[in-house]
């Protein structure tokens, strides 16, 4: 009976350890999956890291690149949009100064049109209508100095940009070459071209009151309120030798052949003005 109990304790305890082995084996395996299981999702994580850090200092590196395109596409739209008003600045001045010698040419054709008045006859007195054709008169003297002025600016630049396009295209193209390779060679690669000067499109310059010489004064009466025979010799005077001092040898044959005037020819009288000195403010009040 004894022996009996104790081999079925011996066996039982021999169950016991191999089943307590068994366990612990596969407790064993279980701990070294989920270790290594664990050690493999450490790994991925810090690629995945590595490669999001990477692709972060790539999109940093295209950001500052892409910047750096933006902000000089800004600076070349700047300078296109500045160029694009100069052009309109430009083109608004050539529009202006073009629509008023057409203005000009207009009243100059006008003027040619219309016949030529005479001078009120001698010993009639002066009406508020004479002071008012004088007034006239003398505005028609500014303006006409000062179409003359800017046409004559207008064809000097004109002929300028002509000359040099032309100094332009008669030059060798290989001089121009050996003038390049010489200057690469002497200066570095960074430096910027020199613009060439461009002629502005309309030069006008301003024009002011022109000083008259002094002249002595003669006894011509310009309204005719003389009488006797000292104003007649005064006319005839005028008429016959002071004609060509006052407005030039265009007048003379003017005069000689009335139907050949030429419509929008402007003929400068102010060098040659050598008639009567009068106030022109007490002409302004007397007409206002």
């Amino acid at each position: 009976m004894l022996r009996s109990l104790v081999t079925a304790a011996t066996a039982a305890a021999v169950t016991g350890s191999v089943l307590m082995r068994s366990w612990d084996r596969s407790a064993g395996r279980r701990v070294a999956e989920l270790t290594r299981a664990r050690a493999s999702d450490a790994w991925k994580t810090e690629e995945r890291i590595a490669e999001l850090e990477t692709d972060i200092d790539e999109s940093r590196e295209l950001r500052a690149k892409l910047d750096a395109k933006l902000r000089a596409k800004r600076v070349e739209l700047a300078a296109l949009r500045g160029e694009h008003a100069e052009l309109l600045r430009r083109y608004a001045t050539a529009e202006t100064e073009r629509a008023g010698v057409l203005e000009d040419r207009r009243q100059l054709a006008l003027e040619a049109a219309s016949p030529v008045k005479a001078l009120p006859p001698a010993g009639t007195t002066p009406t508020p209508a004479t002071y008012l054709r004088a007034n006239k008169a003398l505005d028609e003297l500014s303006r006409n100095a000062a179409a003359q002025e800017a046409k004559r600016t207008v064809e000097e630049a004109r002929a300028r940009d002509l000359a040099e396009r032309s100094r332009e295209a008669d030059e060798p193209q290989g001089k121009h070459a050996a003038v390049a390779g010489e200057d690469q060679h002497t200066r570095p690669t960074s430096a910027v071209p020199a613009r060439r000067p461009v002629p502005a499109a309309a030069a006008i310059v301003p024009y002011g009151p022109q000083p008259r010489p002094k002249r002595p004064e003669s006894g011509f009466d310009f309204f005719g309120t003389a009488e006797g025979a000292g104003a007649q010799k005064a006319i005839e005077a005028v008429q016959h030798e002071d004609l060509a001092d006052v407005v030039g040898e265009e007048a003379l044959a003017e005069q000689q052949s009335t139907d050949s005037r030429a419509v929008g020819k402007v003929i400068d009288l102010t060098a040659h003005d050598e008639t009567e000195q009068f106030d022109v403010g007490e002409l302004r009040n007397a007409v206002s």
